[in-house]
């Protein structure tokens, strides 16, 4: 069994990134797949949140869940490299699982961009507004013509 990595991911919060997370898990749980979830917006903690809520709420399915913090070092290479290992020892945790879905942070981490690298399938949420849209590209107000990627594509 080869092991899926889905990457929820979104430089802007409010998106529903968590929401879409969290839908997405259970409905692969309900089809029968093993799941697990991984929390790497976890100071905010949404995802954990909803998990949390339903585990509180009756006899529904839970995915296998984690969550990491980034991490706290001054140094940016050992920050680096610990938020690596964190990321690397919680997925070797979970490699009896057919997928992994992955939430992360409305802002540029580490943590994000180590998952974002090890996506096997990057999902990138939007509202329908042009603040949302602007995010992934740039558009002529005018024309309403794609003039080039924005900052998180």
């Amino acid at each position: 069994m080869r092991r899926k990595i889905i990457v929820f991911g979104n430089e802007k919060g409010g998106s529903g990134k968590s929401t879409a997370a969290v839908q997405v898990a259970i409905g692969l749980l309900r089809r029968g797949h093993s799941v697990a979830t991984l929390d790497l917006d976890a100071r905010q903690g949404t995802l954990s949140r909803y998990l949390s809520n339903r585990e509180a709420h009756g006899d529904l399915p839970i995915p296998r869940h984690a969550a990491i913090l980034p991490s706290p070092l001054n140094s940016l290479t050992d920050a680096a490299e610990a938020d690596r290992w964190a990321l690397e020892s919680t997925l070797n945790d979970f490699t009896d699982v057919e997928f992994v879905i992955a939430d992360t942070p409305g802002n540029h981490t580490g943590l994000s961009r180590l998952a974002h690298a090890r996506a096997d399938t990057l999902v990138t949420p939007i509202n329908d507004s042009f603040v949302d849209f602007d995010m992934l590209a740039r558009v002529d107000p005018k024309t309403r013509r794609v003039l080039g990627p924005s900052v998180f594509a």
